[in-house]
């Protein structure tokens, strides 16, 4: 299912999705297919269930136009701190 449509049946929710196809543009991974899994409604719920999803599963709300998510590289810390 692509993005607009999943923004078309559900307008300002918040949906439980999972990544089907991405690409990487730069600094960003742009997902272009996704399997709708859930609509939440509840703010708080939608706020747990991102901090739990895991693998290719995320949590994102439909009044964005994109679904892209910025790549954030994290250096890796080396040797002994004091």
């Amino acid at each position: 299912m692509k993005w607009s449509e999943v923004r078309t049946l559900h307008p300002n929710k918040f949906v439980l999705l999972e990544k089907l196809k991405e690409h990487i543009d730069g600094n960003y991974k742009y997902v272009d297919e996704v399997a709708l899994i859930d609509v939440i409604d509840d703010d708080k719920e939608a706020s747990d269930l991102l901090v739990r999803c895991k693998g290719n599963r995320f949590v994102y709300h439909t009044s964005k136009e994109d679904l892209c998510m910025e790549i954030v590289n994290m250096p890796i810390l080396r040797g002994r701190l004091r």
